[in-house]
């Protein structure tokens, strides 16, 4: 495989999924090039789309989990995604249009070529499944929510703490 030079970044023919593709292949992992400048791969049960913007240099990696929110709750659903992005180090979960939780993470590859290499976009999918395993309970809990009314609520009368608000606590163990 031929390194890349910054030349090549600045004339156009680098493209970081270039690699990686060719990477897949070897591992025969199921993936699929959708054109020059994204690719679907499948991993850990996510599908993962990558995007390469070469004007920017910038490698978009996309993860929307698959559960659906109902439309009259996506809107007060907002609040609740806001306050797991507060707690993001790395990358950002939205609403699609059509309702999908969806994990987003951008890294950038100016004049770092060392940084295009598999390694970096294993990573950058690793982080975008941890996210998504983390707050999946939580998004499902609101893709269960027909409506207002059954919309999972972060405390109960008592003020203990509800199923939702139970989802979205940080946890950790003794290992």
């Amino acid at each position: 495989m031929k390194d890349a030079t910054a030349k090549d970044m600045h004339d156009g023919s680098f493209n970081p999924l270039d690699g990686y593709e060719r990477f897949l292949k070897s591992r025969k992992a199921r993936f699929q090039r959708l054109d020059a400048e994204s690719l679907a791969v499948e991993i850990d049960g996510y599908t993962f789309e990558l995007f390469w913007n070469e004007d920017d240099e910038a490698l978009l990696c996309s993860c929307a989990l698959n559960m659906q929110l109902a439309e009259g709750v996506r809107d007060i659903a907002a609040p609740v995604v806001m306050h797991i992005n507060r707690r993001q180090w790395l990358g950002h979960f939205e609403i699609t249009e059509d309702g999908f939780p969806c994990f987003r993470y951008t890294m950038l590859f100016h004049g770092t070529v060392a940084a295009a290499d598999n390694d970096v976009i294993e990573e950058m999918t690793e982080i975008a499944a941890r996210s998504c395993d983390q707050y999946a309970p939580a998004f499902s809990l609101m893709a269960e929510a027909k409506d207002l009314n059954d919309f999972p609520r972060l405390f109960d009368n008592d003020n203990k703490m509800a199923k939702l608000g139970l989802a979205l606590m940080d946890t950790g163990g003794q290992g």
